[in-house]
């Protein structure tokens, strides 16, 4: 069972960003991030997740 606080971080809590910094994301941040989600559940685990990670304007188009 999770405790109150994780249960508050996960979901009570949990807010959708729609602000950014502009400042780089280092690839050690990249890299942490990945770790922590590419075990994470998608829809009855049918559609893994797909992920590309872009660091430049010009590898976006």
């Amino acid at each position: 069972m999770l405790t109150d606080d994780a249960l508050d971080t996960l979901f009570r809590k949990a807010r959708s960003h729609n602000g950014w910094l502009d400042q780089d994301v280092s690839e050690n941040q990249i890299n942490q991030i990945y770790e922590l989600m590419k075990f994470g559940p998608t829809a009855a685990n049918t559609c893994p997740a797909r992920l590309t990670f872009v660091k430049s304007a010009e590898a976006k188009e």
